[in-house]
């Protein structure tokens, strides 16, 4: 099976903690492998949430939230705050997040909306060499 490319949202290297995007690379089967919950959402147009952080799962620790996005799509801003990147993801993409510390990133959802799966995956991604 071959593996595609995911854009993670993570933090960099400083003791800061800033949220920025990365690269991945997974499979489906990998996906399937590590998936402890999935759920189909739907975002409503230009629905905003302020700075927040990829939060720890109950009972499993750190997770990654990996978002499919089916149709319409959302911005992602990252970096230092007052000083943030957007980046948007459309139909098709698939985003992660795993900034589990930091003051984390933001979002909106776009003009269309969003339909996207959510799955909540074990532990945190490896990512590609920068």
């Amino acid at each position: 099976m071959s593996s595609f490319k995911i854009s993670v949202v993570c933090c960099d290297e400083s003791t800061a903690k800033f949220s920025r995007l990365a690269e991945a690379e997974l499979t489906m089967e990998k996906i399937g492998e590590l998936t402890l919950e999935t759920v189909q959402q739907e975002g409503a147009a230009n629905d905003e949430r302020e700075m927040h952080n990829a939060a720890h799962h109950a009972e499993h620790g750190p997770v990654t939230y990996l978002q499919h996005v089916h149709d319409g799509g959302f911005a992602v801003m990252v970096g230092e705050p007052g000083k943030l990147q957007e980046r948007f993801f459309g139909a098709g993409e698939y985003v992660a997040f795993m900034d589990d510390e930091g003051p984390g990133h933001a979002s909106k959802v776009g003009p269309n909306g969003v339909k996207r799966t959510l799955r909540i995956l074990k532990g945190h991604l490896e990512l590609a060499a920068d």
